[in-house]
């Protein structure tokens, strides 16, 4: 039985340790999610597997937090609770590779498009190789249809950390909502967004820990630091974020930032694929907004898209 002191528990509990350090660290507990997800997948059908395992490891390690945090890390419970979180990292990691993996696959069996489609979509979604550009709406609705194989756009972008395009429309909406205000982008990835919205005027810094280092370019104006850093560093009044990891660890931080009113999350209405979904519904705080408009502006177009708008919750004077 593994022995963890105090401050490892700390480290770990705020993600100070990498999943790359970690699995080097304790193997055995990579070998354990491995065995307990081929039994899940035994009992669940391949559309199901996603969500028993992010609700078996997310429900694990949020009772094995509670254990922890409510004996003020007393090591005799860390002992018993903490390899809990580093499985449910473990898990969540493995479901980011199967991604890629699958995405991967997908190009590997040269399921590519045709010279039309190709052509098409390179011309109207991209400045050049993989650079998203902002798109028309009405020139996208008119193009898309012309296009025969759709559903193998996203899988052959995903593994560069492409998991939505951004209409002009969109980019329109959201530098109306930040306008006038410090804006953050945190998990910015290749950070598009935030450079479609300082191109409309908007004052915005693109963040990003880096963790995907191996599928994503990040350019020079994307910092390197996680959200709670970032946050702590700039203090920003607005703050936005495309496609969160689901059940991610940072997100928290933002609704613990005094200087945060206005908080945007672009992604989808499945907490299996984007979100942090426990904090959303969690928060007294902020209000809670999905706007169908700003989805409907999501590219390619889909029923699951979704835009949340989260604002603070003013204190009257008593």
């Amino acid at each position: 039985m593994r022995h963890f002191t105090k401050d490892t528990a700390r480290k770990i509990l705020s993600n100070e340790i990498s999943v790359e350090t970690l699995l080097e660290q304790y193997p055995e507990y990579q070998n354990e999610v491995l065995q307990e997800i081929n039994k899940l997948k035994s009992n669940n059908n391949e559309s199901n597997l996603i969500h028993a395992i992010m609700d078996k490891y997310t429900a694990n390690a949020k009772i094995a937090k509670n254990k922890m945090m409510k004996s003020g890390l007393n090591e005799k419970t860390v002992n018993v609770f903490l390899p809990e979180i580093i499985k449910a990292r473990f898990a969540i990691y493995l479901l980011e590779k199967l991604n890629i993996a699958a995405s991967s696959k997908t190009t590997a069996k040269n399921v590519r498009f045709n010279l039309w489609d190709g052509t098409i979509l390179q011309k109207l979604l991209f400045k050049k190789d993989f650079e998203r550009k902002p798109v028309s709406l009405g020139l996208f609705k008119f193009c898309w249809r012309l296009v025969r194989n759709k559903k193998i756009l996203m899988p052959l972008v995903n593994k560069k950390g492409i998991y939505c395009f951004y209409s002009k429309a969109l980019i329109q909406e959201l530098s109306i909502l930040i306008e006038g205000k410090k804006c953050v982008e945190i998990a910015a990835g290749d950070g598009t967004l935030t450079q479609f919205l300082n191109d409309k005027g908007m004052n915005c810094i693109a963040t990003d820990d880096y963790s995907w280092e191996q599928y994503i370019t990040y350019p020079s104006f994307v910092e390197k630091a996680d959200a709670k850093t970032a946050l702590n560093k700039y203090n920003p009044e607005v703050v936005i974020c495309s496609w969160p990891v689901p059940k991610n660890s940072y997100e928290k931080h933002v609704f613990n930032t005094d200087s945060v009113d206005l908080y945007i999350v672009i992604g989808t209405k499945d907490p299996a694929y984007t979100g942090d979904f426990d904090t959303y519904y969690s928060v007294d705080h902020f209000s809670m907004e999905q706007s169908d408009h700003l989805a409907s502006l999501i590219l390619p177009p889909s029923p699951q898209n979704a835009v949340y708008i989260f604002r603070r919750i003013k204190k009257g004077r008593g």
